[in-house]
């Protein structure tokens, strides 16, 4: 696979990370608690998706099957890999490691241990991900902004153990996104959009695609879609479809038509599993917002310009001429 991803989602509980990745990367193998995936995957999205029946529960065991998949070339015949809850992973393996420390001169266990094992073992995780020939999306918990073991202020982002980590493990990845709600996307199933916005200091984010911005559709197969990366990104087989209702929805919307009118439209004349048409309108929903922002060009910066000045604030008049 050329250019593959390295993808790193994180926010609070039930903000849809999860289904996100599973409409994304339909094909891929889901490695995570495989009753919550499956969950979701039939209860918001209609199908079943490849499972690992016995996941890894520790960060090492997580790189030994990585490294499985990529020697077999597995990995490329799933074409994504998703470890969903990867703060999860993260702190059992603390625990492990925290357990079977090594003891100093003075008897007692290594207690930076740990936290060394935390950093080699994610290195190794992010220098893998650019080897396996497919496409690694992991999601995390939210850790909020505060401060190291120095007092150090840290930013907020994945909820690793340490704080080192939480601002180092985005910067390895090429999408780095905070999911949150916001009741004004024009989604009427689910108002997640993805915070993506380098500049502030109080939260670790970024995209090397240039599509995403602080209000970004959370929809990770459309962002890649609409990059210039020309990803592939197979739908499950069988919903091939789905591409042609998401382009019906996404001409619509720029179209200036009424977005539930035309959901409407559609679905009086759609006869399948209403999940796989709603997941084909969600996707359109999303490619329609990206393309209308794509459209308005590279240089045009109204929006720039006028969310630079809140309130609509004037400079202050020049001081009088003498």
């Amino acid at each position: 696979m050329e250019n593959p991803v390295m993808i790193c989602v994180y926010g609070k509980p039930k903000r849809g990370k999860t289904s996100d990745a599973l409409a994304a990367f339909p094909n891929a193998l889901f490695i995570g608690v495989p009753s919550a995936i499956s969950l979701v995957a039939q209860n918001e999205l209609g199908f079943t998706p490849a499972l690992h029946t016995h996941p890894p529960q520790t960060l090492d065991a997580l790189v030994h099957l990585l490294k499985e998949l990529h020697e077999s070339g597995a990995a490329k015949n799933y074409g994504a890999i998703v470890i969903d809850d990867a703060s999860h992973i993260c702190r059992q393996s603390m625990l492990f490691w925290q357990a079977n420390a090594p003891r100093g001169r003075s008897g007692k266990p290594d207690r930076f241990y740990q936290y060394q094992q935390l950093n080699v073992h994610l290195l190794t995780l992010s220098s893998m991900s650019r080897h396996l020939g497919s496409h690694l999306l992991m999601t995390f918990h939210e850790r909020g902004p505060g401060h190291n073991a120095d007092g150090v202020f840290s930013p907020g982002g994945p909820d690793v153990p340490s704080r080192n980590q939480v601002e180092m493990l985005p910067s390895w990845c090429d999408m780095s996104l905070r999911t949150l709600i916001d009741p004004t996307y024009i989604d009427p199933w689910f108002q997640a959009v993805y915070y993506c916005n380098p500049s502030d200091p109080d939260w670790v984010t970024g995209d090397r695609t240039g599509i995403c911005s602080a209000k970004t559709p959370a929809n990770v197969r459309e962002i890649l879609r609409a990059s210039q990366s020309n990803y592939d990104l197979p739908r499950l087989a069988g919903l091939e479809w789905q591409d042609e209702v998401a382009d019906q929805v996404s001409n619509g919307l720029q179209a200036g038509e009424d977005l539930r009118e035309l959901l409407q439209q559609i679905a009086a004349g759609h006869s399948g599993d209403p999940r796989h048409l709603r997941w084909a309108c969600q996707d359109g929903i999303a490619r329609g917002v990206l393309s209308q922002r794509l459209n308005r060009g590279l240089f045009d910066f109204t929006v720039e310009e006028s969310s630079s000045k809140p309130g609509g604030s004037k400079l202050p008049p020049p001081p009088p001429t003498p």
